[in-house]
């Protein structure tokens, strides 16, 4: 019953993610509504991506009582995840109503936030597999993303950025990924490519988008069109698809929860 039960809801879960990409591609490609209803399509389609992840991610955190130490790991990264929805969101909203996203807003705020939320999930982690090193993972974590800052500062000034703002947000995007990657990456060696490592596995699609979406605009290929498919389609469609990852990721974990494993874990 309960392998019947799983396989149902997975069924469902890629039906789902596949009707939103699907959707999200063809609105992008054919403009089939007016120009509102396509902008409305396509940003509600990122917003509800997000916004699939924040929901499983809360709902798994009522699978671990107060006092457990995994709680305040998911409850952080849903709170990242709610944060990073609410941003969506406020972004899309923005382009609907002018068609043009200022360089920095509430959004980027929200982003920013987020990404507080999911260091403290992913610092929690981290002590949770090694305990002996609590004060050195805090630090760890402090250092890295000074250096994140700095080097960043480092690349404006060598570069004469002529738009400074606009080139932070876009750098930091990047290696903010990079780094959140990198660690959910030795998590999943910590963890030996277990089932508990399948949704830190899953946000380290977030670096692949960015680095792509930074090195298009920065060619100027995004705007280009080979063999009749835009490049802009292909990188936007892949941050959507990046969402619905990561919530294949945590879906996944709320399974091992519901359901139990599916075989023994080695």
């Amino acid at each position: 019953m309960k392998r019947s039960s799983r396989v149902t809801y997975r069924l469902i879960a890629v039906l789902a993610f596949g009707f939103i990409t699907l959707l999200y591609a063809w609105t992008y490609a054919m403009a089939p509504f007016s120009e509102l209803t396509n902008s409305v399509i396509l940003n509600g389609a990122t917003t509800l991506s997000a916004l699939i992840v924040a929901l499983v991610l809360t709902r798994i955190t009522f699978y671990f009582h107060s006092a457990e130490p995994p709680r305040v790991i998911w409850i952080t990264f849903a709170l990242c995840m709610w944060l990073w929805t609410i941003a969506e969101g406020i972004w899309g909203y923005i382009y609907v109503i002018g068609g043009e996203v200022p360089v920095f807003s509430l959004a980027d705020i929200l982003w920013l936030a987020g990404y507080i939320a999911l260091t403290v999930s992913l610092a929690h982690q981290f002590r949770l597999i090694f305990f002996d090193q609590k004060y050195t993972i805090v630090w760890a974590a402090f250092g890295v993303w000074l250096a994140v800052l700095l080097s960043i500062e480092t690349i404006l000034l060598a570069t004469r950025s002529q738009a400074p703002l606009e080139d932070f947000f876009r750098y930091f995007y990047l290696f903010a990924d990079a780094t959140v990657g990198l660690a959910a990456l030795y998590l999943v060696y910590a963890f030996r490519g277990r089932a508990l490592a399948i949704p830190w596995l899953t946000i380290s699609s977030f670096v692949v988008t960015d680095i792509l979406y930074i090195r298009l605009t920065e060619t100027g290929a995004y705007d280009w069109v080979m063999s009749g498919v835009s490049i802009a389609l292909l990188a936007d469609t892949l941050y959507v698809v990046a969402y619905l990852i990561v919530a294949w990721g945590v879906f996944e974990q709320y399974l091992l929860l519901r359901f139990g494993a599916d075989q023994p874990q080695v």
